[in-house]
């Protein structure tokens, strides 16, 4: 994928489920071979901040915060939060990743960006 990584700018109500689909391509836009990869998705105060363990982490492995499905066929990874993990945001922007192979030495950032979250009062 030429352009690495890809700019990308979300949004999601503080306390709500978030899904997203990335479908990833190769630089002649056909699908990208990622059998055998790993996914890793965090959201983090900033860009910048990265020493201290982030907001959201979701991987493969499901957890409380949410979960990442991989598609090797489609070369499609889906990255859900769940409202216990969007609900840690409250209001405010925070810089998100979206990690391949994120605990070794050719780990890629494939898409990175602004995570808005807003916060709903009841009216």
């Amino acid at each position: 994928m030429a352009g690495l990584p890809m700019r990308w700018t979300t949004w999601a109500v503080s306390g709500s489920q978030w899904a997203v689909t990335f479908e990833l391509r190769d630089d002649n836009g056909a699908p990208m071979n990622i059998s055998g990869k790993a996914f890793e998705f965090v959201v983090r105060p900033t860009a910048a901040d990265t020493t201290t363990p982030p907001l959201i982490k979701v991987t493969t492995v499901s957890s409380a915060q949410g979960c990442i499905t991989v598609d090797t066929t489609a070369a499609t990874v889906q990255v859900v939060l769940s409202p216990a993990a969007t609900a840690l945001l409250g209001r405010g922007a925070r810089a998100h990743a979206l990690w391949m192979d994120p605990a070794l030495p050719t780990a890629e950032n494939l898409v990175e960006g602004t995570f808005n979250s807003l916060s709903v009062s009841a009216a």
